[in-house]
């Protein structure tokens, strides 16, 4: 069988789905890889380190996609690399599926076998196949360094002759896998760390971590099944936005993480609320490309609202690529591994698999997905 990884075409992505090491293991498993050209180059694989590992480089995406069995990607094909895909192609990608489907439709149309790895199920085994844990982790700490370098002032407390500098008080909301980790990089640069989510599960977990949880009191539940945090009550909502203004007003550096999978993002402080923010206080929005955290942001934009500098970005990963994507091509190696039938050199799709059918978007010309059948 032979896999593909074509260059990313999506604006600002540098991520690659395939390193040297891992085209190597996916030679060891008797698999043939071809790489597009400059595929790597951002992420600091030249086309040389890939021939080396034993992949063969072709000039264009044309040449790349053409004859291939698999095809992996960073982000789901654009539509105009439609015309270079063939039916019966398996698809690994992130799709954001959820939000796309028209997309989907068209991958269905053309005889696709697509994996949404976003909706990888949230167990234990596919732990090492969870792009979004490995790439947010990598994100909620450049959130905090991207902050961090807008402020006017120092983060730690810092006791000098000349006087003492008091530390720089940091907000999270959202404690998932990116807040977690911007709670975690704002404690070791010095900053006095409160976060707040909708599940108050997460309280002793960023109290691990030396933050102060913000609480907000309620008998709802607003954790999915799958752990990730469901749509609240318009009572709750009011409640929380109290809460937030008023550690807010207090607050240096704030990031955003709080996302709702298929529906636009909560909308967690408003203008008004970071006009009350001290002078020089920068907010970083990691839901920007979701219709914002914060009203005003825009994705992939710095802008100035009522004196605070909000940085719009939901990509934050792909700035960090060398970090990302060998965290990124393991994932997909592990759930390629899952369903690679070594002997056959085939993949076997057993749809009683709960990674496979959580996964799975369309196969043999029909969406399948529960999200879309409604099964």
């Amino acid at each position: 069988m032979l896999i593909a990884v074509p260059k990313e075409i999506k604006p600002g992505e540098t991520r690659v789905a395939a390193t040297p090491d891992i085209v190597q293991k996916y030679k060891f498993m008797g698999l043939d890889v071809q790489i597009q050209s400059g595929a790597g180059e951002a992420s600091g694989f030249s086309d040389r380190d890939y021939l080396n590992a034993g992949a063969e480089i072709k000039k264009n995406a044309a040449d790349t996609y053409k004859k291939a069995d698999i095809i992996l990607k960073i982000w789901a094909p654009e539509a105009e690399e439609d015309g270079f895909l063939k039916a019966g192609t398996a698809v690994f990608a992130n799709f954001q599926a959820l939000t796309h489907r028209g997309r989907i439709e068209t991958f269905a149309h053309l005889g696709l076998t697509c994996f949404a790895l976003e909706l990888m199920p949230r167990i234990s085994r596919a732990q090492s196949m969870d792009i979004l844990s490995s790439q947010s982790n990598l994100a909620g700490y450049k959130a905090v360094i991207e902050a961090v370098d807008k402020l006017p002032s120092a983060v730690p407390m810092m006791m000098t002759a000349a006087g003492t500098i008091a530390p720089a008080k940091a907000l999270i909301l959202g404690a998932g896998v990116a807040g977690l980790q911007a709670i975690a990089t704002a404690k070791r640069l010095g900053a006095v760390v409160f976060a707040s989510d909708v599940r108050p599960q997460v309280k002793e977990q960023v109290e691990s971590l030396g933050g102060r949880f913000v609480e907000v009191k309620s008998d709802e539940n607003f954790e999915t099944a799958g752990g990730y945090a469901r749509e609240t009550s318009a009572e709750y909502k009011q409640k929380q936005q109290e809460a937030v203004a008023e550690q807010l007003a207090k607050t240096n550096f704030a990031v955003t993480t709080a996302l709702i999978p298929g529906l636009p993002a909560p909308r967690l402080i408003t203008k008004a609320m970071l006009s009350a923010m001290p002078a020089g206080a920068v907010v970083v929005d990691m839901a920007s490309s979701a219709g914002g955290n914060v009203e005003g942001s825009e994705d992939g934009k710095t802008v100035v609202i009522n004196g605070v500098t909000v940085i719009g970005n939901s990509n934050l990963a792909a700035s960090l690529p060398a970090s990302a994507s060998p965290l990124y091509a393991k994932n997909i190696l592990n759930f390629l591994d899952t369903m690679y039938n070594k002997e056959e050199k085939s993949l076997n799709y057993n749809f009683e698999d709960e990674l496979i059918k959580g996964t799975c978007l369309c196969y043999n010309g029909k969406m399948i997905h529960p999200s879309f059948t409604g099964a």
